[in-house]
């Protein structure tokens, strides 16, 4: 039987405390809890509740995101300085965790109305790169995210691809999101075109939240073959806003996380008998 792909979690709005032990991994909101701006002290409380938990920091999401100042790998927001600033700390940050592929969000790599697309293109093959540097120091490799949005670099996850492979390094390949997906139509068979390149996969509900809401079973299926079929055996994380399904007044997420997990697991064992 082929390996199966392993479960895990973004905990950009979860408590880590609240999330089952069953869970196989954490995917670390890279800027949120490793923000650069935040002083070494505040970081260092995140580090050590990760590390008191004592499972797995498999992947990142969120680099270089909302928690910064920070606008963008390309276009006419693009600071260089900033950029390496804060790659630096971040990718410093996220070794003490054990991270092996770092999640980097294709909206952050825009060419705005009126700017040089080839300029664009250029400024983000440089924030690559020096994330590709930080990277290698590290030991980790770069998921590059499409993220279905018309004026992003490489809006199709196939596009993704032949991004990564314009950068010409050997740790930068790509991260395939479910909801992406969707959006634009991509047949989810494009991740058999190169599944040597897909280093992580995000998964969602109907209408972005848990994987378990709405109608998703057989698409997630459908899914969680295609990455049988790849030989896939990283991650699958469960990356979404979390919405209340037990009527609570407020969301419990010890109850929804649970919840969740159980479902993902069925689907997971259905996909490998």
């Amino acid at each position: 039987m082929s390996e199966q792909f392993k479960i895990g979690i973004v905990v950009d709005v979860v408590p880590l405390d609240k999330v089952s032990k069953a869970w196989e991994y954490f995917e670390v909101p890279a800027s949120i809890h490793g923000d650069p701006i935040l002083c070494d002290a505040d970081w260092e409380v995140w580090r050590d509740k990760y590390k008191a938990d004592g499972r797995p920091c498999m992947t990142t999401s969120h680099l270089l995101g909302p928690g910064t100042t920070w606008k963008g790998g390309s276009g006419k927001y693009y600071d260089r300085e900033l950029i390496a600033f804060s790659l630096e700390r971040e990718f410093r940050r996220l070794s003490e965790l054990g991270i092996k592929y770092v999640g980097c969000w294709g909206g952050h790599f825009r060419v705005q109305d009126g700017f040089s697309r080839t300029k664009s293109i250029d400024q983000a093959l440089s924030t690559i790169n020096i994330a590709a540097d930080y990277a290698d120091k590290y030991g980790m490799q770069i998921a590059l995210e499409p993220q279905a949005e018309a004026d992003t670099l490489f809006p199709r996850y196939l596009e993704g691809v032949e991004f990564a492979k314009m950068c010409g390094r050997s740790n930068v390949k790509v991260m395939a999101d479910l909801n992406y997906f969707l959006e634009l139509e991509q047949p989810l068979e494009d991740i058999l075109k190169y599944p040597e390149y897909c280093l992580n996969v995000h998964i969602q509900g109907d209408g972005g939240a848990q994987p378990n809401v709405g109608n998703r079973k057989e698409t997630l299926l459908h899914l969680f073959r295609v990455l049988k079929e790849a030989g896939y055996d990283k991650g699958v994380s469960v990356a979404c806003p979390w919405v209340i399904t037990n009527g609570a007044a407020e969301i419990d997420y010890a109850y929804e996380t649970d919840t969740t997990l159980k479902f993902v697991q069925e689907l997971r064992a259905e996909t490998y008998k």
